[in-house]
């Protein structure tokens, strides 16, 4: 299996080359060649399986055996998943009313991202201790993505890991699981601005090709390949948990409520989609409507600024995995994808194209729900299941109540919930309802922090770099040490 970037004009590589790269030489995104389309005798087999077993399969065809051969792979994945809370590491909660929430948060950091991460982790230490390499990880987080990324690559000796969080933008809890972290190998700095904004000097250093390759970077956002891989178990294993028969011709459809930030599990789910997997893609988004704007009307264009929400996680204005959508839908086509792109960085606007915007229209529809509308979802669950959603999971059930209320035809339909509830304390309690905190959450307070200030502007970028580098002369030290 090759990737190739999505605009057209890097080289291709294969598997353990996206895994370690993050962005393409050319600034695109790392996608497969070709996809695998699966036939209804696949997705009959794979219907009982568990999700760890769906992994398995779905990143065997995506990881060459003369790279991984299958019994690493399982090992690897079996080993990801062993210090998740739940047995079956995710779970369908059905609720009253038709509703369906597949909880996504049995992993270390309760959130959704310690499904890819752990793996992906996996996968990238199992290539480090082959090569005998070093990486540096650079991470920009608006919440979730940081503590999990940290988690799986804590006390790692060929990993360091450098997390940029937006200071003030996260709950309490999300920058605990961040600043409480004090391995030799993690580095957390508080960032002055918004997720978005600390994402411009990342992805200008990655722009930096000889910076890249001579300091061994990587990054772990979603923009990392086999993030939006393992991700894609969570749609096969929501439609085979949801779907009401797999003995009707056609296959049934199911309705997955998806709730949408930078995209990664919205690519996955599309990508799913394509390789035959009869599902119907709903983006539910917050006040930060890019991607609603981009699927109902073509405007795919900032807004003046980052609004803060209640879903804080959700709070971004570029979702940078649309760009793998945007090349899908064009039939492949790097040149249409990397014009949209280009001009998109360079005005913060793009309207789609006719026939492009048409496509996503039908492949995806999309809701932007208000902080009314959050705890209004929280509370009606509460009051109807005595079930407790975080806000970014009330951003999906609150489309299901809208589409119940209204009544719309009654489809089979999943919400992906992304995080717990447990999370968001101040959110919940806002709403009028109660935290249930796990010991775990509740300790966190009790910890030591360490974090570094970083203000904006040219010294933030200055001291991004001046950091990496002061860690590939460690990691040389040692090395050289290692050798006498």
């Amino acid at each position: 299996m090759w990737y190739i970037s999505t605009r057209g004009t890097a080289p291709r590589v294969d598997f353990e080359g996206a895994l370690c790269s993050g962005y393409a030489p050319d600034g695109g995104l790392y996608i497969p060649e070709e996809l695998p389309q699966l036939d209804r005798e696949t997705l009959g087999r794979w219907s009982s399986l568990s999700y760890p077993s769906l992994v398995k399969e779905l990143c065997s065809l995506f990881i060459g055996p003369e790279l991984i051969p299958r019994e690493d792979l399982n090992g690897l994945i079996d080993r990801a998943f062993s210090r998740f809370r739940s047995r079956d590491v995710v779970h369908l909660q059905k609720l009253k009313h038709g509703l369906s929430v597949l909880e996504l948060w049995h992993g270390v950091t309760y959130a959704f991202k310690d499904l890819s991460l752990s793996c992906t982790a996996q996968f990238l230490q199992y290539f480090l201790e082959k090569r005998g390499k070093h990486v540096t990880i650079v991470v920009g987080t608006s919440g979730d993505t940081g503590s999990a990324a940290i988690e799986s690559v804590q006390g790692a000796k060929n990993v360091d890991i450098i997390v940029l969080l937006p200071k003030g933008r996260c709950s309490k809890i999300q920058e605990l699981q961040m600043t409480t972290v004090l391995k030799e190998n993690v580095h957390v700095f508080a960032v002055e601005g918004n997720s978005d904004e600390l994402d411009e000097p990342i992805k200008a250093m990655f722009a930096d090709a000889a910076f890249v390759q001579e300091h061994n970077l990587m990054s772990l956002n979603s923009i990392n390949w086999s993030r939006v891989l393992v991700q894609m178990a969570h749609h096969f294993f929501a439609y085979f948990q949801c779907s009401p028969s797999l003995d009707t011709h056609p296959l049934s459809p199911v309705e997955v409520v998806v709730p949408s930030g930078a995209g990664g599990n919205l690519a996955a789910g599309y990508l799913a989609q394509k390789m035959g997997l009869p599902i119907r893609l709903v983006a539910a988004v917050n006040h930060n409507d890019i991607i609603h704007r981009t699927i109902k009307h073509g405007d795919f264009s900032l807004s003046q600024a980052v609004q803060p929400t209640l879903a804080s996680a959700m709070d971004i204005q570029v979702p940078y995995n649309m760009e793998r959508i945007f090349w899908l839908l064009s039939g492949s086509n790097s040149q249409v994808t990397r014009a949209l792109m280009e001009q998109f960085e360079r005005t913060q606007g793009v309207h789609l194209p006719k026939e492009l915007h048409s496509k996503l229209s039908e492949a995806v529809t999309s809701v932007s729900v208000s902080d009314e509308a959050i705890t209004r979802a929280m509370g009606r669950c509460w009051d109807e299941n005595q079930y407790l959603l975080c806000p970014h999971s009330a951003v999906a059930v609150s489309y299901h109540y809208q589409q119940m209320d209204g009544l719309q035809p009654s489809a089979a339909r999943c919400c992906l919930a992304p995080a717990s509830a447990a999370k968001f304390p101040e959110v919940v309690l806002a709403a009028g309802l109660t935290p249930e905190m796990p010991e775990e959450i509740t300790a966190l307070e009790r910890k030591e922090t360490r974090c570094t200030p970083m203000r904006r502007g040219d010294p933030w970028a200055l001291m991004l770099r001046d950091t990496i580098e002061d860690l590939s002369r460690r990691w040389r030290g040692r090395s050289l040490r290692g050798l006498q």
